[in-house]
């Protein structure tokens, strides 16, 4: 099992509905592992680069130091996204603990929809954002500033599928505290 690899343990495994959340979670994670990773390899690139031509001419190359601004937005988004799509994050668990397995499920639903709701209209809003955005433009790269902003339409709707794979999830499992425990059975 891989670290983005969230199995139901307890789950109805017939459930179509928990294969495609499944499916659209794994293809999630992935894409927002590629873009956090991505980023930071590019930003280091993209630095060590300026470094290395400042030190052997005296001179930097100028677009280097745009790179973080372009993509430090993505890294921190990815990494959100990945939080939200594993469970990763801050959970109240005393008072989870004071709750029966249908009296969290229901609260875990609640909780996943308002947070699908929320997000879905952030999302919406960094389209605004985006639109104002496309006339800055970096002066190096010549890069739209909207180019950043965009992070913020894809971790909002991130955070936004995130939730609904998890709702579903929660809505199939047998029971909502073993959710994002690994699954010993599929590890290899």
């Amino acid at each position: 099992m891989t670290p983005g690899d969230v199995r139901n343990k307890g789950a109805k495994a017939g459930s179509p509905a928990l294969r495609i959340a499944d499916g659209i979670g794994l293809v999630l994670d992935r894409i927002a592992v590629v873009i956090a990773v991505g980023s930071v390899i590019a930003i280091f690139l993209a630095l060590m680069a300026e470094v290395i031509v400042r030190y052997l001419t005296q001179a930097g190359l100028g677009w280097p130091n745009e790179v973080p601004n372009l993509l430090f937005p993505w890294l921190i988004m990815g990494g959100i996204v990945i939080g939200a799509h594993r469970g990763a994050h801050i959970a109240a668990e005393a008072f989870q603990a004071l709750l029966s397995a249908e009296q969290l499920r229901i609260l875990l639903v609640l909780i996943h929809l308002l947070v699908a709701v929320s997000f879905a209209f952030l999302a919406y809003l960094s389209l605004q954002v985006i639109s104002i955005t496309k006339a800055q433009v970096f002066p190096m790269t010549g890069l739209g500033q909207a180019w950043a902003y965009s992070s913020l339409l894809f971790g909002f709707g991130g955070i936004t599928l995130a939730s609904l794979v998890n709702l579903v999830r929660v809505a199939c499992c047998d029971n909502p505290r073993t959710l994002h425990e690994p699954d010993t059975e599929h590890m290899t």
